[in-house]
């Protein structure tokens, strides 16, 4: 049997599970590229699978990503008699160092934003004025980087001040409160942005080709300006910042100022969309006796209903100043 076929059939298994299934998908997509299309299932050999895992240049964490969802594949293919035996390695290799996210100073970040004008992008769907407007974003709000991309028109109440984050991470939606500088951002690039038709369900940030901002084009676009605005460490390539380390940076950096603040942990949890308090207690790099304090005061919630933003007088005066 094909394996482009089988893949497909796997893949409709699993989003009806209720999965995404949007990494091991594309994984699975580029296994099959590199396979060929019209390859037999049983004539995949060990060496190939190899050589796909394995990629170019040193290990990293990705072959761990190719092996999990060809892991997935081969034992539902088994399970099922459309091959014998799996040809994935036996042996599994020993991690690399784990990526250290790197820390943005102040100087830098400043240094980044002035260099989205200045810096020359050929042949980028992406302009200067949403890019600055999706960074400004990402730090102001502590939004994931999918997230920000995500929001449609219909998902930013500027009356209220409140934007709607629609089925995130562990498929959870929240409301996420800005505060009025990073709002009259939102609001000045709305106004740019009618000259492109569209409804509520419309995305709100658009390249100039007037389509939704891919994350690959965001990222691409954020490396050339960090190396234009000579933000780098040592290491090599690999090791150099990336647009990761900004969201991370924010959200840590968030978690950790509206924590000293007075802001509840649990509060602080679902603003930035934590399944539990144990990540958010991660992010809030505080001491020890202000996270016992926290901890031992808080009520777990499933989720916050709108009207305690306005009730968190905390929240509301560390947003005042974003």
């Amino acid at each position: 049997m094909k394996l482009q076929a089988i893949c497909e059939r796997y893949a409709s298994f699993r989003k009806t599970l209720g999965e995404r299934f949007e990494t091991n998908g594309r994984q699975l997509r580029a296994f099959c590229r590199a396979m060929g299309r019209n390859i037999d299932i049983a004539e995949v050999s060990p060496g190939k699978v190899n050589t796909f895992l394995v990629g170019k240049g040193p290990l990293t964490t990705s072959w761990y990503v190719r092996h999990n969802a060809l892991l997935g594949f081969y034992r539902y293919a088994i399970s099922r008699g459309l091959v014998a035996t799996s040809p994935l390695p036996l042996a599994i290799p020993k991690h690399p160092p784990a990526f250290q996210p790197y820390i943005y100073s102040p100087a830098e970040l400043r240094r980044i934003l002035d260099s989205i004008g200045s810096c020359s992008r050929r042949r980028s769907h992406l302009d200067a004025l949403t890019m600055r407007c999706l960074v400004l974003l990402m730090y102001g709000a502590a939004l994931r980087t999918s997230e920000a991309l995500s929001l449609t028109i219909g998902d930013i109440d500027l009356h209220c001040g409140v934007l709607t984050v629609r089925d995130s991470k562990f498929f959870k939606t929240r409301l996420v409160p800005i505060g009025p500088k990073t709002l009259q951002m939102l609001a000045e690039y709305g106004s740019r942005r009618e000259r492109y038709s569209g409804g509520p369900d419309a995305p709100f940030f658009v390249g100039l080709n007037a389509k939704r901002v891919a994350i690959y084009v965001f990222e691409r676009a954020f490396q050339q300006i960090r190396l234009h605005a000579r933000v780098h460490r040592a290491g090599g390539h690999r090791y150099q910042p990336r647009l990761l380390c900004l969201q991370r940076h924010s959200r840590h950096t968030t978690a950790t100022h509206l924590l000293r603040a007075g802001v509840d942990i649990n509060t602080i949890r679902a603003w930035l969309g934590h399944v539990s308090l144990n990540t958010t207690n991660v992010y809030a790099e505080v001491d020890l006796e202000m996270k016992a304090k926290a901890l031992a005061t808080c009520e777990v919630r499933g989720t916050v209903p709108r009207k305690h933003w306005k009730e968190d007088v905390a929240l509301m005066q560390f947003l005042r100043s974003l």
